[in-house]
């Protein structure tokens, strides 16, 4: 839980943990806390339980335990939770510690006694805390077997004067990190006071956001901030947060959806840094990853094996600390590799230490990858969160919790497994046969019964956990097999099985009504189990009221109410700032063209027309940016588009980032191209156009999600909950993306553009309360000229 420290009262809150884990001691992946890991720990926890209390009278799983001790003056509060405690009445007989090891490995290599004398230390601590000192019970260590179950039971001898010896030296010690805790605290108090903005001028738009965010922090509220693209939001919050966080001792995380902003977040952090704070910033797992296949276990990768003892020997935190005030992931990743430690792992380290840390949204909101078990259960409450580009966490956060099992997984294991004949490839196929037959036997019911391809179901959490058991204990036996033959594949179908497995059966354990249960059979006959998460609101909730402050961000985080709900912001602690466009409004045209009709119905008799009306619009000196719906509707538009002088591109699907440079090539080299792309992909957000790069935007359609049973299962439970089917289901992530798109145009106060909005939907008083009210104006038809290609040639002519 994190050592509480009252040094006016010389008073300590510590947990069993606190003192017991140290630095030096922790493994890599499944042989220490990897997420897996730790649940198969539990599970098997929970059977020896079970069975020990069938067994003995007296017997009692998961015991809290707290006990008052005085340390040289101190008065020391210890608390934890003893796997099994055996009474007799009020009296301790004895006290279980449970561990769980891979008995092939754990017991075998270099620092297997190190380790059990920890767990011995553990028992005795609790032993110490449950028994008096003139009377002191038995203490037993279990050590299980996560590949085989076996069971291995030891005596643990023990002093209660050797115990608090050792708290003592324990106590003393964490007295001393405290001490340097608030002196590096006093530092960052001065760095906060001394804090520079990070550009030369405070524009008033981002004085008022700088207060705002200021405000909301010190009065305990979470902000969500709606301000337009190109006002420097990314300054104007991370300079009042840092100030804040630094003055109170607390860390800063910039969540970021794309590495682009975080590109941004790190450039504005240097700007205003100069030694003051630390700051890191966090890749990928498997962009950092040194060794020839991501297998995160000490026996299984050089750059794992002894992690604690090389981080130790090696001083690369310190050398990283002293070598920049700003940690790259190119520099740790570097360093080492040049140590052989795991890059990512090292990476993790520099948490503790950094005053800001920048990283994509799965570290925090992501169930499988957070951070949370990595800082400490409480780390969130010493945290404060922005959220950058805030409307991107409405979808991904509900793609969090909506995991797939299907057929194509079990059948690529299969074809990988078969005709491997060592014992460990036979349970592997035994198993993977299992899951297959789990699958097959909860889809082929609910389908049949509806005659369709997708259904809803009921799926087994009981019976997914058993085979999750056994596919966790055969895999350890797997990468044991992988190491000892050297069998390294990039894709390993085995691995992905597990993967998948594994997360299916972290969010089916969650339970709730916001979590539908699909099985489904693909045009190919393969059959898949879905859960869709249709609201995140109660998981990404729960994270937001534990973080010390959160910030959010957008150019299009309006309605409010929307995005309050569906992440999960406490309405009572919430507050919300709409900034207008500090922008000239001359400097920009808004035009919507009504006599198209871009519905699904009836887009067909529609193609010709758009693009008569794209090559009508498009000014012949200018770049534009045409944007659809989907790849479908843009080929067809695309085939039947006249000739224009502009050079045509054309987005396809699978388009990378060479695609992208290339693009943005062309439209700088001063030849007016016209590009066709879709709305939400590279060319819509995240990228910008500088100067004359773009000069229009052209946005075919409102951009409305696909109809499917998803999306309506999405539009039903908004309606049963918050009153708004339609308009939180479609409507609003259809404009959200429309606005998103044309504010790629004007981002500073010299751009200059046209935005041109083709659909008759948009004439619709639905459509166009969600429009920004400086595109809008006091009279809505000022949308709709007569001729709209006068109006943009008149206005290019002002230049």
């Amino acid at each position: 839980m994190g050592a509480r420290i009252d040094s006016g009262n010389r008073w300590i809150e510590l947990s069993v943990g606190d003192l017991v884990e140290g630095p030096g001691h922790r493994a890599i992946g499944l042989g220490g806390t990897g997420l897996s890991r730790l649940w198969l720990g539990q599970e098997l926890h929970r059977r020896v339980q079970e069975a020990c209390t069938a067994a003995e009278p007296g017997y009692r799983a998961e015991v809290e335990v707290r006990e008052v001790v005085e340390v040289d003056g101190w008065t020391v509060e210890l608390s934890g939770r003893a796997d099994g405690v055996v009474f007799d009445g009020p009296r301790v007989l004895r006290v279980d510690e449970i561990k769980t090891l891979h008995f092939a490995v754990d017991l075998h290599n270099l620092y297997a006694e190190e380790r059990l004398e920890l767990y011995r230390q553990q028992a005795r601590l609790y032993a110490f805390m449950l028994s008096p000192p003139e009377e002191p019970c038995r203490l037993q260590l279990v050590l299980v077997d996560i590949a085989t179950g076996e069971e291995r039971r030891e005596e643990v001898p023990w002093r209660p004067s050797s115990v608090f010896a050792w708290v003592r030296t324990r106590v003393h010690r964490i007295l001393a990190a405290e001490r340097r805790r608030l002196e590096s605290l006093a530092a960052a108090r001065r760095a906060a006071a001394s804090l520079p903005f990070p550009h030369d001028e405070l524009r008033p738009v981002q004085e008022r956001i700088g207060r705002a965010v200021e405000e909301a922090l010190r009065s305990d509220q979470k902000l969500l901030i709606n301000a337009p693209t190109g006002c420097g939001k990314t300054a104007a919050v991370l300079h009042p947060v840092l100030r804040v966080a630094l003055e109170s001792g607390r860390r800063v995380l910039f969540l970021t959806a794309k590495t682009l902003q975080q590109r941004i977040a790190v450039s504005t952090s240097r700007a205003m840094q100069a030694g003051r704070y630390t700051s890191l910033q966090l890749r990928a797992k498997g962009q950092m990853c040194a060794h020839t296949e991501m297998v995160c276990h000490e026996e299984f990768c050089p750059y794992a094996r002894e992690y604690g003892v090389k981080l130790a020997r090696s001083g690369i935190v310190r050398e990283l600390l002293a070598g920049s005030d700003h940690l790259d992931p190119d520099v740790i990743s570097e360093r080492a590799r040049s140590h052989e430690i795991c890059p990512f792992e090292v990476s993790l380290e520099l948490l503790d230490p950094a005053h800001l840390v920048i990283c994509d949204y799965n570290y925090v909101f992501d169930p499988s990858i957070g951070l949370g078990a990595l800082m400490g259960r409480n780390a969130l409450r010493d945290t404060i969160l922005v959220i950058d580009e805030a409307h991107n966490l409405a979808d991904r956060s509900r793609g969090y919790y909506s995991p797939e099992l299907g057929t194509g997984l079990t059948t690529r294991a299969g074809a990988f497994l078969e005709g491997r004949t060592a014992r460990v490839f036979s349970r592997l196929s035994e198993i993977t046969a299992a899951v297959a037959a789990h699958i097959e036997a909860t889809a082929v019911g609910p389908l049949e019964e509806v005659q369709g391809a997708e259904a809803l179901a009921q799926f087994d959490e009981r019976a997914v956990g058993e085979l999750r058991v056994e596919l966790d204990g055969a895999m350890l036996d797997y990468w044991m097999y992988k190491r000892e033959n050297e069998l390294w594949i990039a894709d390993d179908p085995v691995m992905d099985l597990f993967l998948a497995l594994t997360r299916f059966h972290q969010v089916l354990r969650l339970g709730g009504d916001e979590l539908v249960h699909l099985v489904r059979r693909d045009p190919g006959g393969e059959l898949s189990l879905r859960i869709l998460c249709r609201d995140a609101s109660r998981f990404i909730g729960r994270i937001l009221r534990e973080a010390a402050g959160t910030v959010a961000m957008s150019a299009t985080l309006e309605p409010f109410e929307f995005y309050r709900n569906v992440l999960g912001f406490p309405e009572e602690e919430t507050a919300t700032l709409h900034v207008p466009s500090p922008f000239p409004q001359e400097n920009r045209l808004v035009l919507a063209l009504t006599s198209v009709d871009t519905t699904w119905k009836r887009r067909p008799e529609n193609y010709d027309p758009i693009a008569s009306w794209i090559a009508r619009l498009a000014h012949p000196e200018h770049n534009v940016l045409v944007l659809f719906p989907s790849y479908r509707f843009l080929a067809h538009v695309h085939d039947r588009l006249p000739a224009v002088a502009h050079t045509v591109l054309r987005q396809r699907p699978g388009a990378d980032g060479r695609t992208q440079r290339e693009v943005l090539e062309a439209l700088g080299s001063g030849h007016p191209t016209l590009l066709m792309a879709v709305l939400g992909g590279m060319f819509a957000e995240g990228v910008d156009y500088p100067g004359r790069m773009l000069s229009q935007v052209l946005v075919v359609s409102p951009g409305l999600p696909q109809f499917g049973t998803e999306r309506q299962l999405l539009r039903d439970w908004y309606r049963d909950r918050y009153g708004q089917g339609f308009a939180y289901a479609y409507l609003i992530p259809g404009m959200t993306r429309v606005i998103q798109a044309a504010g790629r145009l004007i981002r500073s106060a010299d751009d200059r553009g046209v935005i041109v909005l083709l659909g008759r939907r948009f004439a619709q008083r639905q459509y166009l309360e969600l429009l920004p009210e400086d595109w809008v104006g006091e009279d809505p038809s000022d949308l709709f000229p007569e001729n709209p290609e006068e109006a943009i040639r008149r206005f290019f002519e002002q230049e």
